[in-house]
């Protein structure tokens, strides 16, 4: 049976991360897209190159793109691999096991856009050694101001009795009145530890919940798509993008 938590509200913060304090976290990994083309930054990342159908759009290496320390991820109108919309999706060629992940980035400007950072364990580790397949969703961002937090267990797949399958999945939606995120740039943050996972924006903590079954290595991945559950889809998305300032990755400092 499925398990599905859905709340849409506003949320006053509770706990502030610093990870610029050297003392609790060390900068593990980082990655400000200084490069001179795509072909640089996918030494480091991965591309999707095919088509999707749970979504709208196709992505392919040719729809990211790299300009002034920036990485763009690009929605076009096209018709290619039998779907009318291209997009964007990068993961990182390395795994990464607990600490606090952060990404800086800005929104598509337009409804019916998927804007996510998250972690996923990769297919080919179909039984983890520990835990269970998953999904954190750090971010799926829908314009103009909403974010939507995910965790999801692909271990443990159902199907009912009309064919049809699920997992569990816990989500939690949150709306900003009076922010655009389309407009400026914004941290989206995950403390990702053995006992919790804990969601934050601009280093303020939006959610916390018990880590159950999250317990593996995995990379991080960048997604642009175009979705009917985001808003409405218009011509208006065409050339529209994701923009992306950085990714960081610290560990926490272990007390001797």
């Amino acid at each position: 049976m499925m398990i599905l938590c859905v709340s849409i509200w506003n949320i006053t913060a509770q706990e502030i991360i610093n990870p610029e304090n050297t003392k609790i976290w060390k900068l593990v990994w980082v990655d400000d897209f200084n490069y001179q083309n795509r072909e640089e930054l996918l030494l480091s990342w991965e591309a999707q190159n095919s088509v999707n159908n749970h979504i709208l759009c196709s992505r392919w290496e040719e729809n990211v793109e790299v300009t002034k320390g920036k990485v763009l991820l690009i929605n076009r109108k096209e018709n290619r691999g039998g779907q009318q919309w291209t997009s964007g999706s990068i993961w990182t060629r390395r795994n990464f096991k607990y600490g606090y992940f952060e990404c800086r980035y800005k929104y598509a400007s337009q409804t019916g856009t998927n804007n996510s950072f998250w972690l996923m364990t990769r297919q080919c580790d179909s039984v983890p050694k520990e835990g269970k397949r998953f999904e954190i969703d750090i971010n799926e961002g829908h314009f103009p101001n909403e974010i939507n937090t995910n965790i999801h267990n692909w271990s443990d797949i159902f199907s009912n009795s009309k064919g049809e399958t699920s997992h569990p999945t816990f989500h939690k939606s949150y709306s900003y009145s009076t922010i655009d995120f389309s407009k400026e740039y914004h941290l989206f943050g995950l403390k990702w530890t053995k006992e919790e996972i804990v969601y934050y924006l601009d280093r303020k903590e939006i959610r916390r919940v018990k880590n159950d079954f999250c317990f593996s290595p995995a990379p991080v991945l960048l997604s642009l798509a175009i979705i009917n559950w985001a808003g409405k889809v218009t011509d208006k998305i065409d050339g529209t993008s994701m923009k992306i300032d950085y990714v960081k990755v610290y560990k926490e400092i272990e007390n001797k």
